[in-house]
């Protein structure tokens, strides 16, 4: 990557609206790491950060909290949306009432993308660490019939399923729910494992699927085929190739080197901290080797024009290019798909 490609500031970024959650998720790095303190980043504040990025074409409002706890977030998407920016967020659905539903409508929201990690009410407490299947699958509903009512395009609704051995045979179950409320894409989204809760090697499946498991992936896709569901997974590949591909072979020992994060896009906390990805916050073992390794700045402290051509930015790309990267570098392509 030249120089002169850093020249200009990222034109896709991650913001994170509250680092607050109402679930307690067994695969997720807030429930069982370290973590940064809970907090709302305000509308003042998050017109401070994005104020700063000149172009921005695609922002993704989520990081480890849930979006809608943020009272201000249909206020954000609307100033994004203002500046003809593709704004998009994953969320519970949880809070997802019919005035909250109406305010992503009437904000113009690009994607609403509904986590949803299985098709029983059993299985989905199991995984998330609450009961609230019932709750969110009345919301949707309602929702996507708010939006049938009023011919809304926008925002599309989608499952993002996190596949593991806990869960996968409930893929079937989920391809029937969405066809029957009206949901027309799932994707299948590969587990992070930091080897603790089910966040666990054991249960990953990405380059460890059984032949079981991957006949039923190959007759979900079927299925979604034929109910004209758009099923996918990670980059452009489909969600079987995402599971058994070894591209990672490309670059010898460098399996991360593929990955464009690095040079494209930055990842900014409720607190301003400024990562480098959505990976940053996975595998770290205390508040110190966080705050040491993984955050690069913050953005409340220096303009994000200096962090992004700053030495910190700069050392952490050259371990990029190196063959000693970041530690949630170096998995990448490896223990899971980037």
């Amino acid at each position: 990557m030249s120089i002169t490609s850093l020249a200009t500031l990222p034109r896709s970024i991650y913001i994170e609206p509250t680092s607050r959650c109402n679930e307690l998720c067994q695969q997720c790095p807030r429930t069982l790491l370290s973590r940064e303190d809970d907090r709302d980043l305000s509308f003042e504040n998050f017109r401070f950060i994005v104020d700063q990025f000149p172009v921005l074409d695609r922002v993704v409002l989520h990081g480890l909290g849930e979006p809608l706890l943020n009272k201000d977030l249909p206020r954000m998407i609307s100033y994004l949306k203002a500046r003809g920016t593709y704004v998009l967020f994953n969320s519970n659905g949880i809070l997802l009432n019919a005035k909250r539903g109406q305010a992503l409508i009437d904000t113009g929201l690009d994607e609403y993308r509904l986590s949803m990690d299985g098709s029983t009410r059993e299985t989905y407490a199991r995984v998330r660490g609450v009961d609230a299947f019932d709750k969110i699958w009345r919301n949707i509903r309602a929702f996507v019939a708010m939006q049938k009512e009023q011919n809304a395009s926008k925002p599309a609704v989608s499952l993002w399923f996190t596949a593991m051995r806990e869960n996968l045979h409930e893929l079937a179950g989920l391809v029937d729910l969405a066809y029957e409320n009206g949901i027309r894409e799932i994707h299948l989204q590969r587990l992070v494992y930091f080897e603790q809760g089910m966040a666990h090697s054991k249960q990953a499946l990405f380059r460890r699927s059984t032949r079981e498991e991957l006949a039923l992936v190959r007759r979900c896709e079927q299925r979604c085929q034929e109910r004209g569901i758009t099923f996918t997974a990670a980059g452009s590949a489909t969600p079987l190739e995402s599971l058994v591909r070894a591209d990672f072979l490309r670059d010898g020992d460098r399996p991360w080197s593929g990955c464009q994060r690095p040079y494209t896009l930055t990842y900014i906390t409720s607190s301003g901290n400024v990562l480098s990805c959505c990976f940053a916050p996975f595998g770290h073992t205390s508040a110190k080797e966080y705050q040491q390794e993984r955050v690069i700045g913050n953005v409340f402290q220096e303009p994000i024009e200096a962090i992004w051509h700053g030495e910190r930015y700069d050392a952490f790309r050259r371990a990029f290019e190196s063959d000693r990267p970041a530690k949630h570098c170096s998995q990448c392509g490896l223990n899971w798909s980037y």
